[in-house]
């Protein structure tokens, strides 16, 4: 196997993308659209200084799969005539998740040249994921110092969302002593709720904004985003397909990025947030603790409970601001593995141009848990796809079942 290293997360600082300018705010016109008219009068907080931060080696899938059935059928399986059909059937599910590459701050051959037991990951996780969050809120940071010139000191609130790894103290401790952020920093961790954990730090920055506004309005807040994540350290040897699946799909990531009340700030703005869950079907997604490590499962059915509820999740997103699903011109959707993205795309008539930033995250990063929406995000604002005044939901998915959506303009 052939394991590329890529540039060491401190150089993501180079990602960081300058947002757009504001949104002028239009008058209603003959041109003017009605959805654009209703909706142009308040102000909204706005995200800025995106900057993702990527792992440090890069392995393309078919180089992946070998590793992990060296670990589960034995180093002889490609000669072992009785692990034969085992060994095809984790071949198949690592094509099927359409995949090509991933990055992992692990060498995962040299990692599980041996059983590794979770006081092992753990001891792991603190140095690689505050290795991959530095760089990515150090980007931030930067990125928003040379548009702005803003300096760490003006932080107001910092969440930390990440769902593989604990320690105390925790990142928010260690990247506010190392970044020398504020001592009357507001933090906040956001753990193990999955890959919707960035769309429950968005609420969150979004509250504290909106609060700050209320509460001390000569000093506008600025709260940073941090999502970190390294599912490279759960790996295990199992037969298990939920569990393969889950092997099949995900990746180490972070990403950063600052929500502000500041009048000169660039970048989309953060609308509105809304979340459901359907509670009956909690057991179709789960995330254990267990002496081996996190264990993942996914139900096939999953698919088929995001189906039954986004369309109404949707609904209840873009009614109260006067819109519809045709008003909105960028979906950007997590792509938990190709059957939710075809599932969600089915339900809502979305087009294959609406969906290509989901799709090619997930080909080339994989699935980042809460990461992943961050870095859709940076591929649509790359892209120079968006428009001012146009529309975007973001949609990420995890335990509960639960649906996690956010209404942003660009």
């Amino acid at each position: 196997m052939s394991v590329t290293p890529v540039s060491r997360p401190a150089k993501n600082s180079d990602r960081a993308i300058s947002l757009p300018a504001p949104t002028p705010t239009p008058t209603h016109n003959a041109h003017t659209t009605p959805a654009v008219a209703r909706a142009a009068t308040p102000r909204y907080p706005r995200m800025q200084a995106l900057t993702p931060a990527y792992a440090r080696y890069d392995y393309a899938q078919r180089e992946i799969a070998p590793i992990l059935l060296d670990c589960m059928l034995g180093a002889d399986w490609r000669t072992n005539h009785a692990v034969a059909d085992r060994a095809r059937l984790a071949q198949r599910l690592f094509a099927a998740s359409q995949v090509e590459r991933r990055q992992c701050m692990v060498d995962l051959r040299a990692f599980y040249s041996r059983p590794r037991s979770t006081g092992e990951r753990m001891a792991a996780y603190v140095p690689l994921a505050s290795e991959l969050a530095h760089a990515a809120l150090a980007g931030s940071l930067a990125s928003a110092g040379r548009q702005t010139g803003l300096s760490a000191g003006a932080l107001t609130d910092l969440i930390v969302v990440s769902c593989t790894g604990y320690a105390s103290p925790g990142l928010d401790i260690l990247l506010a002593r190392d970044l020398h952020l504020p001592q009357d920093l507001r933090r906040l961790i956001v753990g193990h709720m999955g890959c919707f954990g960035a769309m429950v730090g968005l609420r969150q920055a979004l509250a504290a904004v909106q609060m700050q506004r209320l509460m001390r309005p000569a000093t506008p807040a600025v709260a940073a985003l941090l999502c970190e994540e390294v599912t490279s350290l759960h790996f295990m040897p199992t037969e298990d397909q939920e569990a393969l699946t889950s092997f099949a799909l995900f990746a180490d990531a972070a990403a950063a990025l600052l929500l502000t009340d500041d009048p000169d700030a660039t970048g989309p703005e953060l609308v509105d947030t809304y979340c459901v869950a359907d509670f009956n079907t909690a057991g179709q997604m789960s995330w254990n603790i267990t002496d081996e490590g996190f264990v993942m499962t996914l139900s096939p059915r999953v698919p088929v409970t995001l189906r039954r509820h986004v369309e109404a999740a949707v609904d209840h997103l873009l009614t109260p601001h006067g819109l519809t699903t045709n008003d909105v011109s960028h979906w950007l959707i997590h792509p938990g593995g190709p059957s939710i993205l075809d599932a969600i795309q089915g339900k809502l008539g979305l087009s294959d141009t609406q969906m290509a930033p989901s799709w090619k995250v997930l080909r080339e990063h994989g699935n980042c848990s809460s990461v992943t929406i961050l870095l859709i995000l940076d591929e649509l604002l790359r892209s120079g796809q968006t428009h001012p005044g146009e529309w975007g939901v973001l949609m990420a998915f995890g335990p509960g079942l639960t649906l996690e959506l956010a209404l942003a303009r660009f």
